[in-house]
């Protein structure tokens, strides 16, 4: 057909362009080459068979009696030659590099296990200290606790400071909505929802509902829960942005407060508006249980 199929035809150029047999052999130069050369000659058998593709060549079309015995022999050649000269080289160098990483991740794995067993040994030997020095101080005040503490740590004072811890941490994850528009029938858990909505938070809320005495004249407002206290700080922060919101500028979102913390907001607030009625050009706030002055 015309076409020289000879060896020397796809290894001239990866004899003359790489370093077979060196170190850096397969290099990602080397590897464009070899690739170029194994397409070549896919395309020149597939030429020879009539295949349109490297997919088609099967033992039938392989054996067509139109391809003569030199033909084959030719192709036979170059394929043994690539085979021999670049693929198993490459398999060889690939695996002893897949073994090297093996030996480098089996080695890695050892000193990542000394280096726990290290860190383990030092914090036992750390808890152990520490377990002497609290055991030595609670003998130390053991007699002394026993006579002062005998009545404050009776069962009942116990249970009473317990009992107020857990209804601190409860309330720090409460918040109380002002302003909320009360109906007969009212589902107080979509209203709460729908709030939310307008500052793009959706946590999961429970408890919600009503507190104070219910009258004709007085909107009682709406307590809610959420499961932590960084959830209740950022439903704060955004707060501020119901008053440019139509529908929802009446509303008002504060913490849980305890009566103590109340009346010392009232009396903030009160000392706030006084400072801005008698300074009207000025920026005054409320930060950290203090009016102060913005710049």
């Amino acid at each position: 057909m015309g076409v020289p199929y000879r060896s020397a035809k796809y290894m001239e150029e990866i004899v003359n362009t790489t370093s077979i047999g060196s170190d850096n052999h397969f290099g990602e130069e080397n590897l464009k080459i070899l690739d170029k050369v194994t397409k070549s000659f896919y395309e020149d058998l597939c030429y020879v068979y009539g295949a349109n593709g490297i997919k088609e060549l099967n033992p039938e079309v392989l054996n067509r009696p139109s391809v003569v015995k030199a033909q084959m022999a030719e192709l036979l050649d170059a394929a043994i030659q690539l085979i021999d000269y670049c693929y198993l080289p490459l398999l060889s160098e690939a695996r002893c590099k897949i073994e090297c990483l093996q030996e480098e991740k089996i080695e890695d794995q050892k000193e990542i296990i000394r280096l726990q067993k290290e860190l383990v040994s030092q914090k036992n030997e750390e808890l152990g200290l520490v377990s002497k020095t609290v055991e030595s101080e609670m003998k130390s005040y053991s007699s002394v606790l026993q006579k002062s503490c005998s009545t404050a740590l009776s069962p009942r004072n116990i249970a009473t400071a317990v009992k107020s811890v857990k209804k601190e941490e409860d309330r720090s994850k409460e918040l109380i909505v002002f302003g909320v528009a009360e109906k007969e029938g009212e589902c107080i858990d979509t209203k709460i929802t729908q709030i939310l909505d307008q500052l793009e938070e959706k946590p999961r809320v429970s408890d919600c509902k009503r507190i104070g005495l219910r009258t004709a004249d007085k909107v009682r407002p709406i307590r809610f829960s959420v499961r932590s206290v960084d959830i209740v700080q950022q439903i704060l922060r955004k707060a501020k942005r119901l008053k440019g919101i139509d529908g929802y500028k009446s509303v008002y979102i504060s913490p849980n407060r305890t009566l103590e913390e109340r009346i010392s907001r009232q009396k903030l607030v009160s000392e706030l508006k006084e400072k801005r009625a008698n300074d009207p050009d000025s920026n005054y706030f409320i930060r950290r249980g203090e009016v102060v002055k913005g710049d």
